[in-house]
């Protein structure tokens, strides 16, 4: 007789896309203890069943659709997932994270994962419902948006909004851009290192899991609830409540007053215009929460003023607003509202979809690329419409766009010259976050030494008195700053194995540590 796992549901779920065949595997209580889930399990079963001479779009290369021990629980953020594969820049692991309802659904649905591997022969999508699973004809999803395939799927299969949640490529994993994500739940992406990509090659288009009635036992259901309690009032005093109560958009205006802000592709860092994208009180939102999360962070907002006026979609996050407002040179927030839902339809990193225009605008302004290049599009700083067109050229590959489509680093190798050494990318090939980070040393630091392709850190809100060190330390000294990163790495890794939101837990190791505990039954000490 089997010892109960509490935390999980002990199964994952294999499918194996050459044969279209799909069966579960019991997930052993030792390795979870030692990988516990979401990004350390998959990285462990990648380093156990994928050669590393394997390339990203090789039928052998493997996906893990990852939740960990607290999915699904009653704690705010805990339906995230993890996505491990062999990333497409970087030719390494890599790792991405989406919130929204996935992570939860996949729990209840009775898995603690997937596990894809093989190709298609034709186009697939993956439908999981109360401990069964299907691959599923997805010809006529094909071109297709991330918007527009969820609400076929629930279409076709009969279920209303938050009874399922659908996680699709876009057109642009279908086309193999090389930075294209994973995108669901209406504004939820996980977009880094062309994992989109990786999906588009195996021809699986969207998974697709329902809320199904299924639930987890947790080992102590009281104390668990009480470290939830904990956790939500930090978050609710994080950053003097900012991130609470307004998510991360109004970080446009604070970064650009502590010179993190990227804007027009680093060749400035002032941005005047910074307080026009404070809009919560000018345009109309309403709450569409992530799973089990009270806080005010993710809105749908529609524009009230501007040439955009009536534009209805996700409110952007931070990263979004700085990737199509100031770094592409556009003032008005609007314009950056339909940008960054333009890209997440089209089922792409925005990061990297705004260092390429940004790219391409500082190299238009300087006849480096001309309209002819661009296929007659007028590149200036903080075209909206050209940008919106150029963006549906890389999803699509059409024209200049299919040079855009194999990434930054790629693109200025192949433009070469003068317009290379204005490309922003790591090395390895790898993009960094939104931020200019001529200033942000420490997470320059992380980006470059990064193994998953994306920050591996994030020390914006973690405590770091646990770890001996002053919580207040000069962010521009080398020594300092090399400190702190090397004491403190991996904390992104421990949450996206946990999985939970990082702004949830507000950067609070311990508290997770007793989250962990009470979900488990285990006994880990910080």
């Amino acid at each position: 007789m089997s010892t109960k796992i509490y935390g999980t549901t002990g199964k994952l779920l294999r499918v194996n896309l050459n044969e279209g065949q799909i069966w579960e595997e019991s997930l052993d209580e030792e390795v979870l203890r030692k990988y516990l889930g979401g990004t350390s399990l998959g990285v462990k079963l990648l380093y156990d069943e994928v050669n590393p001479g394997v390339n990203w779009s090789d039928p052998q290369n493997r996906v893990y659709l990852l939740s960990g021990p607290l999915g699904g629980a009653r704690v705010a953020g805990s339906a995230c997932f993890s996505v491990v594969t062999k990333g497409v820049h970087t030719r390494g692991v890599t790792s991405s994270q989406a919130n929204g309802y996935f992570g939860a659904y996949l729990k209840f649905s009775g898995f603690d994962g997937i596990a894809i591997q093989g190709a298609a022969r034709d186009w697939k999508y993956l439908y999981i419902h109360d401990g069964v699973a299907e691959l599923r004809d997805a010809h006529y999803l094909l071109g297709k948006d991330t918007w527009e395939v969820e609400g076929a799927i629930k279409e076709e299969l009969g279920y209303s909004e938050r009874r399922m949640s659908v996680f699709s490529i876009g057109p642009a994993g279908e086309n193999l851009v090389k930075f294209a994500g994973m995108h669901g739940d209406k504004g939820h992406s996980a977009p880094h290192n062309g994992l989109g990509a990786v999906l588009g090659s195996k021809k699986l288009k969207a998974v697709a899991v329902s809320r199904s009635r299924g639930k987890i036992d947790v080992a102590d259901s009281a104390q668990l609830d009480g470290v939830s309690k904990v956790l939500v009032e930090n978050f609710k005093k994080a950053l003097g409540g900012e991130m609470f109560n307004w998510g991360t958009s109004r970080l446009v205006v604070s970064a650009a007053k502590s010179g993190i802000l990227p804007v027009r592709n680093y060749t400035t860092a002032l941005f005047p215009e910074a307080k026009n994208f404070d809009v919560r009180e000018r345009f109309k939102i309403q709450r569409a929460p992530c799973w089990a999360c009270p806080s005010h962070h993710h809105m749908h907002i529609t524009v009230t003023e501007g040439p955009y006026a009536g534009f209805s979609g996700k409110e952007p996050e931070y990263e979004q607003y700085a990737a199509w407002g100031p770094q592409i040179g556009n003032t008005d927030a609007g314009g950056a509202i339909v940008l960054a839902n333009e890209v997440d339809r089209l089922g792409f990193d925005a990061n990297e979809g705004s260092w390429l225009i940004g790219w391409v605008m500082e190299c238009y302004e300087k006849g480096l690329l001309t309209s002819k290049d661009l296929d007659g599009l007028e590149m200036t700083w903080g075209n909206v419409e050209a940008t919106r067109a150029l963006v549906k050229n890389i999803a699509y590959r059409r024209g200049f766009g299919d040079i855009l489509a194999e990434g930054i680093k790629s693109a200025a190798e192949k433009v070469g010259g003068e317009a290379g050494s204005m490309a922003i990318h790591t090395q390895k090939g790898n993009i960094p976050r939104g931020h200019d980070h001529r200033t942000k040393w420490w997470e320059f630091m992380d980006t470059c030494v990064s193994e998953s392709g994306t920050l591996q850190n994030q020390l914006l809100m973690l405590d770091l008195t646990p770890y001996g060190l002053e919580q207040k330390f000069d962010a521009h000294s080398w020594e300092q700053v090399s400190t702190v990163e090397g004491k403190t790495t991996g904390t992104l890794t421990f949450a996206d194995s946990l999985v939970i939101c990082w702004f949830a837990c507000s950067g609070n190791i311990p508290l997770l540590v007793q989250a962990l505990n009470a979900a488990t039954g285990w006994n880990f000490s910080f």
